[in-house]
């Protein structure tokens, strides 16, 4: 049976129910819960980190690529310009040479540049839901392929309405080379078109290793203020910052915190004049 948001998500396997969970224990958040009082909640959305060892490693490992590849795109350049015999056979070699320039230096701008978490902001006085935002979320995707590396700075902040949202589990399975599988589980949430089930954006939760979906659960609870079965412990501190902060552009943040719509319409038509003026 598909699901009923459409267009389907690719790789998609149910769709989740919407609302308040009851279970007999805690309902837990995968140490994913950043900050949480009575007016909002925030999540992080952090991807695996690396410490500071591994990713010197890394930026020297794709630094060393990156110049080997562009040494051999000069030499297949070189050879066609002063016309040197058989040099149209390689030039699969300088399209070879350009990707792996393009994603090694992608790779080492994003370690160096892009924040090491994209949280995601759910108030539930306003009901509004705000995202912070990166492409590495979503890698895989064509955009991996396609996007200018200097953009790695680039974060896209979204706002939507907690009603027009609903969550769906994607999953990934590969095949080994020695045997068996590995599957890769994703919570994505569907933004509909309002009083529809037609999909005008998406974005991804969380992603795990195995079939569970607690902070989904979590959230929509909180988002009800079902708070007596939550566990509102937050995700451990790191010892380990990386220096680009999450950095919430102040009209969202303000609005993201507001404890009435009253508030929240109060900061938009302040930022409204400021914008006209």
């Amino acid at each position: 049976m598909p699901s009923k948001y459409q267009p389907q998500l690719s790789c998609w396997r149910e769709d989740l129910y919407k609302g308040i969970y009851t279970t007999q224990l805690h309902l837990g958040n995968n140490e994913r819960l950043r900050y949480a009082n009575d007016d909002y909640c925030e999540f992080s959305r952090r991807l695996t980190g690396m410490n500071p060892l591994l990713r010197l490693l890394m930026i020297t490992i794709a630094t060393g690529i990156i110049l080997i590849s562009t040494f051999g795109l000069y030499m297949v350049i070189r050879d066609i310009v002063v016309g040197e015999e058989y040099s149209l056979m390689f030039l699969p070699c300088g399209f070879v040479a350009i990707f792996i320039i393009h994603f090694f230096l992608s790779m080492s701008l994003n370690i160096f540049f892009a924040p090491t978490d994209f949280p995601i902001r759910l108030n539930r006085k306003t009901g509004k839901v705000y995202i912070y935002d990166h492409f590495l979320l979503y890698f895989g995707s064509w955009s991996t392929f396609i996007r200018s590396p200097f953009r790695a700075k680039e974060i896209t902040i979204k706002e939507f309405d907690w009603i027009d949202i609903q969550g769906v589990m994607t999953s990934v399975s590969m095949t080994l080379a020695s045997g068996g599988m590995v599957r890769t589980y994703r919570i994505e949430c569907v933004v509909c078109e309002p009083n529809s089930n037609h999909i005008a954006d998406h974005f991804i939760l969380s992603t795990h290793n195995s079939l569970y979906y607690d902070e989904w659960k979590w959230i929509n609870s909180y988002m009800a203020f079902s708070d007596n079965n939550l566990d509102a412990e937050f995700m451990p501190e790191e010892e380990f910052s990386w220096p680009i902060k999450i950095n919430w552009p102040e009209e969202i943040d303000k609005k993201s915190k507001a404890s009435s719509l009253e508030e929240y319409q109060q900061i938009d038509d302040e930022y409204k004049k400021i914008k006209e003026d």
